[in-house]
């Protein structure tokens, strides 16, 4: 086995462990770290790259999946449409595209952690505009 591979399996490891567990997987990693020449540092540079962007795909996907679950229930009653053009300037298919993950040049659209923010708001607000209409009748 590489010490990349091996670095990689003392962290998800570790991840999983508890406290006096982790203290041990600690001292491998030391050790592994130690005992790495210039090439195996190059290695797990790239490997640990590597990681990364898988974390941060899985991330993505989880994201796109809670926005999906959060709003299922509330997309139907109100327009998306009138979402995407008064709160963020752009199309119903621009939200779409970010809500379901759809690629765009080749990569994954999703919303912006400042998009979020903004989406977070303009329910808000509409949550508002519907209970003053309610009080009204």
């Amino acid at each position: 086995m590489d010490k990349t591979t091996r670095f990689l399996e003392l962290k998800e490891l570790w991840k999983k462990s508890d406290e006096a567990r982790r203290a041990e997987i600690d001292k491998e990693i030391a050790a592994l770290l130690d005992s790495m020449g210039e090439k195996d540092i190059d290695s797990l540079t790239e490997g640990v790259k590597l990681d990364f962007a898988r974390i941060h795909a899985d991330m993505e996907g989880i994201q796109e999946e809670l926005v999906r679950k959060k709003l299922e229930g509330v997309l139907p009653a109100i327009s998306v449409s009138y979402l995407a053009k008064r709160y963020f300037g752009k199309s119903s298919s621009w939200f779409y595209q970010r809500m379901n993950g759809n690629k765009v040049n080749g990569k994954p659209a999703a919303f912006t952690p400042a998009e979020l923010r903004t989406l977070a708001d303009a329910l808000a607000d509409v949550g508002r505009k519907l209970s003053a209409a309610s009080m009204d009748l």
